[in-house]
């Protein structure tokens, strides 16, 4: 680090220390995008336990008592996930299909792999028909108070 940096960084220190503490405590405000993320999660959390089920460490179970608890995490989450933003395929066509790419294709829906010589068209095997938001509807946040919290602690009195 300079000098003159060092400077300039101290007397922004004094103008405007709010700003710097924020800085420095990493205190940052959630973008929108990362709300709807945020919301996401909570949605999820709220309908099938998703985060308590990713946090809790299952080794000491059975598979069949993991099995039985993923059927119902499954069965929740894929709801709320067509209710909230009904994904689809990117490719209709199944998994071992044949299909081609011509010259323009979207790169942001198809991930080529494999042996890639020359230009398009490209002929190939689809190994994932990929996925995509076909309806977004997130409902509006409720509470504006910590937007970091996914759900809150439950207490029962």
């Amino acid at each position: 680090m300079s000098l003159k940096l060092a400077f300039r960084a101290f007397f922004k220190a004094l103008k405007q220390p709010k700003e710097i503490e924020d800085f420095l405590l990493e205190k940052k405000e959630i973008s929108v995008e990362e709300q709807s993320h945020l919301r996401l999660l909570n949605l999820l959390q709220n309908s099938s336990r998703l985060i308590d089920f990713f946090k809790e460490d299952i080794s000491s179970y059975s598979d069949a008592q993991v099995g039985t608890a993923v059927r119902k995490i499954h069965a929740d989450c894929a709801k709320a996930l067509e209710d909230l933003v009904t994904i689809r395929p990117v490719v209709e066509d199944l998994e071992g299909a044949k299909i081609t790419l011509n010259k323009g294709y979207d790169p942001t829906k198809y991930k080529i792999m494999g042996n890639i010589k020359g230009s398009p068209p490209f002929t190939g095997t689809v190994r994932h028909r990929g996925w995509k938001a076909h309806k977004l509807s997130l409902p509006k946040t409720q509470l504006e108070s910590s937007k970091e919290v996914l759900c809150p602690a439950e207490v029962e009195v």
